[in-house]
């Protein structure tokens, strides 16, 4: 099941009038000519988010402006790993490609930037030291900060997370969201949900090929349901690309999502229905069986709540468009992952045994 999430309830940054949140609608905004500008991406070494940087510095690079990449962790160590053994390739595209640490300043490439992204730290003591170098001693026009959509609180009656939207108080990323409030400094941020697409580090399509290509059964959280939203990096990228020279995208917060959500069932019909194959489900209570509570269960990719956003903000304000669909990509990704080799790769089932065994008795 895949669902449109098309809707006029887009709105703006939460502000308190007579102790009420409100949001303030969003407008449409005319997009701007945007000179070209200096960027610095500071980049993780691991998860989720290691592979937005490479397509964030593409995009910009296609955009015209100057890219340089300062990238967490040992160079000898991750160079040969996905993404960053495609960085070789960047640099012949015209970026610059350093490795440092992001709290350590002596390790940071030398030179003023007009726009920091920040798609490294997670809480305050990661973010701050950039912060305060880049942007408190005005060396930069725009701090960028890459937070999650995972900050939101999980709310059960009405699951499609909105901007302004309630945040978990003890969430690192609204700490450094608090932060930047505070010193009034010029800044975005982005929250992405679940990304796929190529070079990834972590898994999202993958965990469900692994089965289906192997006929195995795809164990999935009962009822199968739960909606979530899928988002190609190259979406991502040009989402965040957009913030350069552009005025429209200070002091916002942007869900970054694709504006299309899928169930888990869905999930494994379309890439069953892209390799031939009959879709084999099996349903089950991670919490009864020992393996899960709280919206996680053990060896599942995904929560097992629905975790999906409205994206319409930054369509109507950063003249935004997506151009992926995940079952319209769902082809390309199975395809890709043969190209990879991984269906000859030994895949640890232990989970996924445990949970056939405890079904059957």
């Amino acid at each position: 099941m895949q669902t449109s999430l098309r809707s006029s309830r887009a709105l703006g940054p939460a502000r308190k009038i007579g102790g009420i949140k409100a949001t303030r609608p969003c407008v449409s905004r005319r997009a701007l000519p945007v000179k070209n500008q200096s960027c610095l991406i500071i980049n993780t070494k691991g998860g989720g988010h290691a592979f937005i940087g490479l397509h964030l510095a593409q995009e910009l690079l296609k955009r015209g402006h100057t890219v340089t990449i300062c990238n967490d962790g040992d160079n000898t160590k991750l160079s040969s790993k996905a993404p960053f053994s495609q960085y070789s390739q960047l640099e012949r595209q015209g970026a610059t490609v350093t490795w440092g640490s992001p709290t350590d300043p002596s390790t940071w490439p030398k030179g003023d930037f007009e726009v920091v992204y920040d798609n490294n730290g997670k809480d305050l003591e990661s973010c701050k030291p950039l912060i305060d170098q880049h942007m408190s001693q005005g060396k930069a026009k725009h701090y960028v900060f890459v937070g999650s959509a995972g900050a939101y609180n999980a709310n059960s009656i009405e699951p499609c997370h909105y901007e302004g939207d309630a945040r978990k108080a003890s969430a690192g990323h609204v700490e450094v969201e608090k932060y930047l409030e505070l010193i009034n400094m010029p800044y975005t941020v982005f929250q992405p949900l679940y990304i796929y697409g190529p070079h990834t580090a972590k898994d999202c399509e993958q965990w469900f090929i692994d089965r289906i290509a192997r006929d195995r059964p795809v164990p999935i959280p009962a009822p199968g349901i739960q909606l979530t939203t899928l988002t190609h990096v190259e979406d991502v990228a040009t989402m965040l690309a957009s913030v350069p020279g552009n005025p429209n995208a200070v002091g916002q917060h942007y869900n970054v999502c694709s504006d299309r959500c899928i169930s888990f069932v869905g999930i494994v019909n379309a890439i069953s229905k892209a390799m031939g194959k009959e879709p084999n489900v099996l349903l089950y209570d991670p919490a009864a069986l020992g393996l899960g509570k709280s919206g996680k269960a053990e060896g599942f990719p995904f929560r097992t709540i629905h975790f999906f956003a409205n994206s319409d903000k930054a369509k109507m304000e950063l003249g935004w468009q997506p151009k992926h669909s995940f079952v319209g990509d769902v082809n390309d990704l199975v395809d890709a992952y043969f190209a990879s080799g991984r269906d000859k790769k030994d895949i640890d089932f232990s989970i996924d045994d445990k949970i056939i065994q405890a079904m059957r008795k």
